[in-house]
């Protein structure tokens, strides 16, 4: 039991654990983007496609990928088990898989960093002085601002969530208050700390997103969508260091995005038999497609999970279509960042605490069928972690319409309202459809926040994955993480294609 362990040692472990993850995955990220934007390897449009295939994916998949390949039969003899028995086993594994799953997300925020500082200077300086020289002295020195950004998310991921930390018996500040929520063991102290480092990450983190995403005011025309676009950022160098930065890249990508694929795999297809007393392991296609089969056994954790998070996503897009209204100029946007950057860094078990206690102590007796019969617990919620994606999705595309069409929107400001709100709904359609489908890919792949408000009799596929993997990754849980990632990559790559496919939608 983690509930009563020291504050010290779980402060301590959690800002430990938060820093390694944030300069781990910035690092990577730059290191990455910079290969695949600034010096173009080989094969850079598919180490962009490998790498962003994992931003959908839940991150209780990748820590099953990761137990498959590492566990008690893994490549690597390093497991739940063994974490116990040796703590930092435990605190590395968990650094390594919450990097893993923060690279992504930092990956591109890097590279729309790298495609906002692109201007004359950075091209005059290259021309003059070559690359090395433009890198150190323009790229890097102006790119701190979406550096820190990517830090603070990495380290916001590892504040709100305790799935991980949990399988690996880590002692956080989040794990500590999980079990503090879970057994009724709250103490003060540990919740008021965790909450406090909570919302000084959300608020830098709102606040660095805030400064760097374009305004109305900004200089128009340029849009942040995709580094990849007409724009290049490419710069050249010599043979032998660009073979040695291609394969450096490809080796991280290797690491850190295929390994975790060839785990499910492996893991998938292997069986044990008994064979004169000795047990006998092998691997077969037919056991991989068996595992694989199983996953109908899932159909009712499917439903609760479809169920769900249409409910949530549907809830986070009316409140953004109101908030959206509100946050009609920069101040009343910087609060609004500020509220959801919070909301967005909020630990899961604060979530649980928050929701658990407006559902059974706040609201009177009568309603309680509220918390036990319905799903209202957990749609709640799940707010904390789609409605600030949706709201900023939302907010991206309000920004660009005010931008395109701002002197005509000078012009119609007497028509009636209703038309206004239809223009600007229909302008603004594929925005809300995007923000629709990552809202619902981050519903249906979220625990943390939901996993102690659930009524009961229902499991959703997460919490049974979560379950599961307390006894290690077998065939059958490894078939159902294979399949809940190769939906998480297609809805990756499929966001990965949309901004080159928005133009064209809005002509038609």
């Amino acid at each position: 039991m983690q509930w009563d362990v020291s504050v010290g040692q779980a402060t301590l472990l959690t800002l430990l654990i938060g820093v390694s993850v944030g300069t781990l995955a910035t690092l990577l990220a730059l290191v990455v983007s910079l290969g695949t934007f600034w010096f173009r390897i080989a094969g850079w449009h598919l180490a962009v496609g490998l790498v962003s295939s994992f931003l959908l994916v839940p991150v209780y998949v990748q820590a099953t990928a990761w137990s498959a390949g590492f566990g008690s039969n893994g490549w690597l003899r390093l497991s739940q088990v063994d974490a116990a028995k040796w703590p930092w086993m435990g605190v590395a594994s968990v650094v390594w898989i919450h990097a893993c799953a923060a690279l992504p997300y930092c990956f591109w925020i890097v590279s729309l960093g790298l495609r906002r500082i692109h201007d004359a200077r950075v091209d005059q300086a290259l021309v003059e002085f070559g690359p090395w020289f433009s890198l150190r002295r323009q790229i890097l020195p102006r790119l701190g601002t979406w550096l820190l950004g990517a830090f603070l998310w990495a380290f916001a991921s590892v504040q709100y969530d305790m799935v991980v930390t949990n399988l690996f018996q880590t002692p956080t500040l989040c794990e500590s208050v999980y079990q503090q929520v879970q057994f009724g063991k709250l103490r003060s102290v540990p919740i008021l700390i965790a909450w406090g480092i909570s919302m000084v990450c959300g608020l830098a983190l709102a606040l660095s997103v805030f400064l760097s995403m374009p305004h109305e005011a900004s200089q128009g025309g340029r849009s942040t969508a995709d580094p990849s676009g007409s724009e290049r950022l490419e710069a050249s160098i010599a043979g032998p260091w660009h073979v040695w930065l291609t394969l450096t890249i490809w080796g991280v990508l290797a690491v850190c995005c295929m390994v975790p694929w060839m785990n499910l795999i492996s893991r998938m297809g292997w069986s044990s038999l008994v064979v004169e007393g000795r047990g006998v392991r092998s691997w077969s296609l037919n056991e991989s497609i068996d595992s694989i089969g199983h996953v109908a056994d899932f159909r009712e954790e499917f439903g609760w999970s479809l169920q769900l998070s249409l409910w949530a996503t549907g809830l986070s897009l009316f409140l953004t279509a109101v908030m959206i209204q509100w946050s009609s100029n920069r101040y009343r946007s910087a609060w609004m960042f500020g509220i959801i950057g919070c909301m967005l860094a909020t630990p899961g078990p604060l979530i649980n605490l928050t929701v658990g206690q407006l559902l059974n102590r706040w609201l009177p007796g009568s309603w309680s069928f509220l918390s036990d019969r319905t799903l209202l617990g957990p749609i709640l919620a799940l707010q904390f972690r789609v409605l600030p994606v949706v709201f900023g999705l939302i907010w991206v595309t309000r920004q660009a319409y005010l931008k395109r069409y701002g002197e005509l929107l000078a012009l119609e400001a007497g028509l009636p309202h209703r038309m206004r709100v239809y223009s600007s709904m229909r302008f603004c359609q594929w925005g809300w459809i995007l923000a629709f489908w990552i809202g619902f890919s981050i519903a249906f792949g979220d625990l943390a926040s939901y996993l102690l408000v659930q009524p009961p009799g229902v499991t959703t596929v997460a919490m049974r994955m979560f379950d599961l993997l307390h006894y290690g990754t077998k065939n059958r849980e490894a078939g159902l993480a294979v399949v809940l990632a190769f939906f998480g990559t297609l809805s990756s790559l499929a966001w990965l294609r949309f901004p080159r496919s928005r133009p064209n939608a809005n002509r038609s």
